[in-house]
């Protein structure tokens, strides 16, 4: 049985981390799902903790003393108030005009109960006002008991000022309940009675399974992103380590490009630097050496050329085109250099050629070079001369030396009867005789 160091040695980086990572991952997604589940529930319950504690007391607040004195002077008759009594008075406007702003508040926030009442005993009260319709409905005057813990917040509330809220507890008429309590004031500014806003644990039940529900969610979506994570992770650290290893392959093949920079671990990203740093030496060195075969290919070019042809200084001007309509003279205007004597050598062999094809100098302002150098046209006809190029000239007409002319590309001057036309160009003369025959 091989060691379990050998093993590991053996196994790919991707596997192995996995190995460790994925037991972590269950671990992680149960205990996140039970630290949602008990903060959503907290949650909740504090939520219907202010729910209830505002309501109580948004609702104390509003209800007139006037009339709420008026109901419990009513309510306290001697062997408390009949049915019909009782249903009498709720139809009178001391009770409507409260009733009914406490009937929308119980709708519109969803609670199950939303009353007042008066404590009359140890464990007794006296239901003032109540919201509640149908069935559950608390008359005027009716009596309930309520637990212990329950009558001392109430009587806290008339002592001092204080609202209640009280656990989830179960009472014998109502189930299971989370109440609420604030005073309510009477006209000579004390503590009358208070206002009790109740919801049923059914409600909490129906959020708390929505949050098992979220939780399980919660936790699935935990396995889901810790998975990813766990890919991540892996990626960030075996791939890079995978790419060096090309990287490296790459540069002993002979193909120097730059390694791909990825998101990896500063270990690896320094390697990966280093590379690329050789892979930048030995690439520059390859330019050098190409640069030098080119310079000496280029000298030897040239030498090549001066061999051939030899340095024609006067020689810059080329008549292409002579025939009875047009005299066209190309002109070099770079100084004699071996590279312009082979442009004006190839300049007088198409002009030659020209002059033996008919059709080939019907087109041939497409095979001038006009590169870097000019072209002037003469047109018989008319007497005007026009300059086409990318850049101006002076001229002057036949031995009127002392009236320079400047000529932009595109402009057209008249010659009148000049017979010559003489250039200046890089501190030279060009002389251009425009009778038919060879170039001055």
């Amino acid at each position: 049985m091989q060691p379990r160091s050998a093993r590991q040695q053996g196994m790919a980086i991707q596997t192995l981390l996995l190995r460790y990572f994925l037991p972590a991952i269950a671990v992680i997604a149960i205990a996140l799902a039970i630290f949602v589940y008990n903060r959503i529930y907290d949650t909740i319950l504090e939520g219907f903790d202010t729910k209830l504690e505002t309501t109580s007391a948004l609702t104390g607040a509003l209800i007139d003393p006037v009339d709420h004195d008026w109901l419990i002077e009513k309510a306290r008759v001697q062997n408390g108030l009949s049915a019909e009594d009782a249903a009498a008075i709720e139809q009178s406007a001391q009770y409507l005009q409260n009733a009914v702003p406490m009937r929308n508040i119980l709708k519109e926030l969803d609670l199950t109960y939303l009353y007042t009442q008066l404590v009359i005993g140890e464990e007794d009260i006296l239901y003032i006002l109540d919201a509640t319709q149908g069935d559950d409905h608390s008359p005027l005057g009716s009596a309930d008991q309520l637990s212990a813990e329950t009558m001392d917040g109430l009587r806290r509330i008339a002592k001092d000022s204080s609202i209640y809220i009280s656990p989830i507890e179960y009472q014998e008429q109502w189930g299971l309940l989370k109440t609420a309590a604030a005073p309510v004031g009477s006209m000579d500014s004390n503590i009358a009675a208070s206002a009790g806003a109740d919801v049923n644990i059914s409600v909490i039940q129906i959020a708390t399974q929505n949050i098992l529900f979220a939780s399980a969610l919660i936790g699935l979506g935990s396995l889901i992103a810790c998975g990813l994570v766990t890919l991540i992770l892996v990626r960030r650290i075996a791939l890079p380590i995978a790419q060096l290893k090309r990287d490296a392959l790459k540069i002993a093949a002979g193909k120097l490009t730059l390694p791909e920079q990825l998101a990896s671990p500063r270990e690896a990203a320094l390697l990966g630097e280093s590379l690329a740093n050789i892979t930048r030496k030995i690439t520059s060195k390859r330019d050098e050496i190409r640069g030098q075969k080119q310079l000496a290919q280029r000298q030897q070019d040239a030498e090549l050329i001066e061999q051939v042809l030899p340095v024609e200084a006067a020689d810059r001007a080329v008549r292409l085109i002579d025939n009875d309509a047009i005299v066209a003279v190309w002109i070099a205007r770079n100084p004699p250099a071996p590279q312009m004597n082979l442009k004006i050598h190839a300049m007088k062999m198409l002009s030659e050629r020209l002059a033996e094809d008919d059709e080939l100098a019907a087109d041939w302002q497409s095979l001038v070079d006009m590169a870097q150098e000019s072209l002037i046209i003469v047109d018989r006809s008319t007497g005007s001369a026009r300059l086409t190029g990318k850049a101006p000239l002076e001229i002057y007409k036949g031995e009127q030396r002392d009236a320079v002319i400047p000529l932009s590309p595109g402009e057209i001057i008249d010659l009148g009867a000049a017979d010559q036309i003489t250039l200046f160009l890089d501190q030279s003369e060009i002389a251009v005789n425009l009778h038919r025959g060879p170039v001055l």
